[in-house]
């Protein structure tokens, strides 16, 4: 059910968050990018710049991206990321996990999905004291998932988990109408969906919510 949170999303040790079900055997293991979302929430906008706050950082963080994700593999053998799992500074290129900016940092794995396969990941924001208030469009983004196919194109199907860790609950979102929420911890459906800053310092969002 739309609007809910995803289960086990954030800075904490759990990777059944979100999935991606391949239709086609990929050649290569896919990539979680994120990007500028210049286009009101949910519609998309072009991904291909990271110009926005989100990306940029502030003072307090020492410029670095909000956003981090971490890939747990296929569902059927995933791993966890361990609690505490944002990094503290991103790696260039590809790592796991990894802060998100474009193609400059971006979460892979060695995994690659075949036919009718997937992959499960999470998604991590962790927001400085000195953060835009109100944030207006400076934490709007997109996350992209890349992949490498020779055969035919794969569609992918996303899903956000309403279960357990131990016994998910997969629920189709689409892209461009459903979209995600970072919030505080015992937000209620409906919202607000809000992060509340610290004094100091930086605070991790609590849940990530699926709406409209």
């Amino acid at each position: 059910m739309i609007p809910n949170k995803a289960t086990g999303a954030g800075n904490v040790d759990a990777t059944m968050v979100l999935r991606a079900v391949f239709s086609e055997e990929l050649s290569a293991a896919p990539r979680i990018e994120a990007y500028d979302n210049s286009e009101t929430f949910p519609a998309v906008g072009t991904p291909s710049t990271t110009l926005k706050e989100i990306f940029t950082g502030t003072t307090e963080n020492g410029n670095k991206p909000f956003l981090a994700g971490y890939i747990g593999g296929k569902s059927t053998n995933a791993t966890t990321p361990g609690a505490n799992w944002h990094p503290s500074s991103a790696t260039a290129g590809g790592a796991n996990p990894n802060l998100l900016k474009g193609t400059t940092n971006y979460v892979k794995t060695t995994v690659v999905p075949e036919l009718g396969e997937d992959i499960v990941f999470n998604l991590s924001l962790k927001v400085p004291s000195d953060a835009s208030v109100p944030s207006a469009s400076s934490m709007n983004a997109m996350i992209v998932i890349r992949c490498n196919y020779t055969g035919d194109e794969p569609a992918i199907t996303l899903e956000f988990n309403e279960g357990t860790e131990e016994n998910p609950n997969w629920t189709e979102l689409t892209p461009g109408t459903h979209g995600g929420r970072f919030s505080n911890s015992g937000t209620e459906s409906g919202g607000p969906y809000k992060v509340s800053l610290a004094a100091s310092g930086s605070v991790d969002a609590g849940e990530l919510w699926i709406t409209e």
